[in-house]
């Protein structure tokens, strides 16, 4: 199991802790008057420019993380940015058919279920889906459970509804079997392939499906997050498996470097500001 390899900055995600037996971890810091032994090691660049979670333990032990009251029986754990800026977060609806009430998206919101649902008026999300609302979107959340990753180029607004317009959210499976033969990909790089969803270019934020599919293939994406959706990839040195969300703690793109270890290929999906 790969658990949180990096904590977050002290006072944004101090409480992230936690790895059960056996599963591999790096450096975690620490407040400067814990006792604590020092490092031995040198961090590397990777290691202090970003936060890496293993989802599975999010879900298995939420407690172990640092949440905030976002709305009433649900919880966010923001990872880059602030919460009244652009920013990445994970949201966890604490009740069965949790809700949150209408709000407006004035640039593109992007919402990855991590497991559960989230239903507004356009339909209901299942585990595996990424939707993407465009600039003037707004919904309400209703009947929804479960973690999600989050994106919003500008915080939602719960008092500008009035200007909620006609809009159609960009919906993708990353579950779907034929999704890697489906989606228009192309090729990126030497065994690498790359498809991008159609999204506003006026959204504040963008979007990248990265397969590699051969032994040796090595690929850079600047952006935001990395999220591995199947297999084990290579993620600035490090090994991440399936379910492994890395986040760059500036809220400015930073380059990833990404590579195929031997075995089967994998496939990310990377989310840029």
């Amino acid at each position: 199991m790969y658990c949180l390899r990096v904590l977050a900055v002290l006072g944004t995600l101090s409480g992230l802790a936690g790895c059960g037996n056996g599963e591999d971890s790096t450096d975690v810091e620490i407040p400067a008057d814990a006792a604590a032994p020092p490092s031995t090691e040198a961090p590397t660049d990777a290691d202090v420019s970003t936060t890496v979670l293993d989802l599975d333990d999010v879900k298995a032990n939420p407690a172990a993380y640092e949440w905030f009251d976002f709305r009433p029986n649900v919880k966010k754990l923001i990872l880059a940015g602030a919460e009244d800026t652009e920013h990445v977060a994970i949201l966890w609806y604490t009740v069965t058919d949790g809700s949150v009430g209408l709000h407006y998206h004035s640039q593109t919101e992007s919402v990855f279920v991590i497991d559960g649902t989230q239903t507004d008026a356009k339909g209901t999300y299942p585990t595996g889906t990424i939707y993407f609302n465009p600039p003037g979107s707004g919904h309400q959340i209703s009947r929804s459970t479960g973690f999600f990753i989050l994106a919003y180029a500008s915080p939602p607004d719960f008092a500008g509804t009035d200007q909620i317009g006609e809009y159609t959210p960009v919906r993708i499976d990353t579950t779907a079997a034929d999704f890697t033969s489906a989606a228009p990909f192309e090729p990126a790089a030497a065994g690498v392939r790359t498809f991008a969803p159609p999204l506003d270019g006026m959204g504040g934020l963008s979007a990248t499906f990265i397969e590699l599919g051969e032994a040796g293939a090595a690929f850079t994406y600047p952006g935001n997050y990395l999220l591995v959706l199947d297999g084990s990839c290579g993620i600035d040195g490090s090994t991440s498996p399936k379910n492994t969300l890395v986040v760059a703690k500036a809220i400015a793109p930073r380059p990833f470097e990404l590579s195929l270890p031997e075995g089967g290929p994998c496939l990310l999906l990377g989310l840029s500001f």
